[in-house]
């Protein structure tokens, strides 16, 4: 299954930081834009694979007109498909 959210990447002096408004606790970091995309996947990932394994329902994704941003941050949707994440598992089980 496919799924699309919206991520708020922040510019530190340590980095990109990633996180989810859709989803507390969801959160990654980079030590450029690249990787931080790269990381923002695999958490989002591990988070949806979570939530569904423990019967949560997800959030819908937020309008992306919605999301207040700062200074020195970006906002993108980070794209998954759980069937790259983890081939064998299904909503089934």
């Amino acid at each position: 299954m496919r799924y699309a959210y919206p991520a708020v990447f922040s510019k530190g002096n340590g980095g990109i930081g990633v996180i989810f408004p859709d989803f507390d606790g969801c959160v990654s970091q980079g030590a450029d834009f690249l990787q931080a995309f790269h990381y923002a996947r695999e958490g989002l990932s591990l988070h949806i694979y979570g939530m569904l394994e423990d019967g949560e329902k997800l959030p819908a994704p937020s309008r992306l007109e919605s999301i207040k941003l700062s200074e020195n941050e970006a906002l993108t949707l980070i794209e998954v498909d759980l069937k790259d994440f983890a081939p064998d598992w299904s909503l089934s089980n």
